[in-house]
């Protein structure tokens, strides 16, 4: 009976390291497969992941000192990635308002620099204007059309740029 109740412990503790053996032989299996076909990054081995992105309108917006100019003659509706250039001497941004957006291009762009900014546009009309200090009194914005296939024009009617100050709203 002294052996048996030896014997049982031993048993157990034997067949619990075998246990152990083979989930570690397991476990190192699967991670070498894992990072074999990994797709992040990081992993030994692995491939970077890209998402799947639906491609989009690129549109080229040119921010200047008094102006802001839209390259394309139209922009249809849909995902879009807006690419803004700073082509002027000073710190600007860009801000897009209408039919359910209202972002900016990310931080304040610095003279020379450049953002981009994703958005899906839905038919409609859209703003797009510097939101730095008074940037946008002095001229900086301009007014997009999207999906009928009109150029974007400002608010004195020039196609792509705006030149001329549009009336400050009254503030309260």
């Amino acid at each position: 009976m002294k052996k048996q109740l030896l014997l049982t412990p031993l048993l157990v503790l034997a067949i619990a390291c075998g246990n152990r053996e083979s989930a570690t032989d397991t476990a190192a299996t699967l991670d070498t497969a894992a990072t074999d076909s990994a797709t992040h990054p990081a992993s030994p081995g692995g491939e970077a992941l890209v998402p799947d992105v639906v491609s989009g309108t690129t549109v080229l917006v040119m921010l200047s000192d008094g102006s802001i100019a839209v390259r394309e003659q139209s922009i249809p509706p849909g995902p879009a990635i807006l690419t803004v250039e700073n082509r002027g001497t000073g710190v600007h941004n860009l801000f897009v308002e209408g039919e359910g957006i209202s972002r900016a291009a990310g931080d304040n762009i610095d003279a020379g620099g450049s953002s981009t900014v994703d958005v899906n546009f839905k038919a409609g009309n859209y703003v797009m204007y510097c939101p730095i200090l008074d940037h946008r009194t002095k001229g900086e914005e301009v007014s997009v059309t999207v999906g009928t296939g009109a150029p974007p024009t400002d608010t004195s009617g020039t196609v792509g740029t705006s030149t001329k100050a549009p009336t400050p709203s009254p503030t309260t």
